[in-house]
């Protein structure tokens, strides 16, 4: 069997039925499960190995991301223009807290390599394990606007998006501590890789908090 179809049949085998319960449904093209939770859509997406061979590697690897048309539409009536995507929140598997990997002869397995038949079913089912007791409550987590906030400032990641998001969520309060927790970053990280971000952080200040960043 050629590798994208072994993944596809271990992934409707062991994950297809629990997934569908829960509400996603499945591309097996995209190796991809959505399903919409509100405003959010949540997705499950499995990345093949770009090396794997028939009978020498068959291995994927698991992102999950949270996406909203809705921050589309509200950046663009504030701004003018649109974001450059509407992601909410994204994570590849082993960044997830407490994601357990398969151990395979005595070494644990990072990637899901379901090249020997013998181990198949025990590295499926460990990932369907992380799937629904770590993964999908990540989904459900990022699938606030609060939240998603919260984890963007955490990871010194885009403090302009996370005071967007506290603002769609009528935080005012938190959007600022954002904007300012992003300034320090700055003041910090003079050299930091994305300088458009100040702008951002900037553009936001003076827009809805009329102070300008010294």
């Amino acid at each position: 069997m050629k590798p994208k179809a072994l993944i596809i049949a271990s992934i409707e085998a062991f994950l297809l039925e629990p997934l569908i319960a829960a509400g996603f449904k499945f591309s097996p093209g995209q190796l991809t499960f959505k399903r919409t939770q509100n405003e959010f859509v949540q997705a499950i997406h499995f990345q093949a190995n770009r090396y794997n061979e028939e009978h020498v590697c068959v291995a994927f690897w698991s992102h999950y991301q949270v996406s909203s048309s809705s921050y589309t539409s509200w950046h663009k009536a504030r701004y003018g223009y649109e974001p450059v995507n509407n992601i909410v929140g994204g994570v590849a598997d082993w960044n997830i807290p407490n994601w357990q990997s398969p151990v395979i002869d005595g070494k644990e397995d990072k990637e899901h390599q379901l090249v020997d038949p013998s181990h198949r079913a025990t590295v499926m089912a460990c990932l369907r394990d992380n799937l629904l007791e770590l993964a999908i409550p990540w989904l459900d987590h990022r699938s606030n606007w609060e939240n998603a906030a919260q984890a963007l400032v955490e990871a010194q990641g885009s403090h302009a998006r996370a005071c967007d998001f506290y603002l769609m969520a009528g935080n005012q309060v938190k959007a600022l501590w954002a904007l300012n927790e992003g300034m320090a970053y700055w003041e910090r990280n003079p050299k930091a890789s994305y300088p458009q971000e100040k702008e951002e952080i900037a553009l936001r200040m003076e827009h809805y908090f009329n102070t300008t960043p010294i």
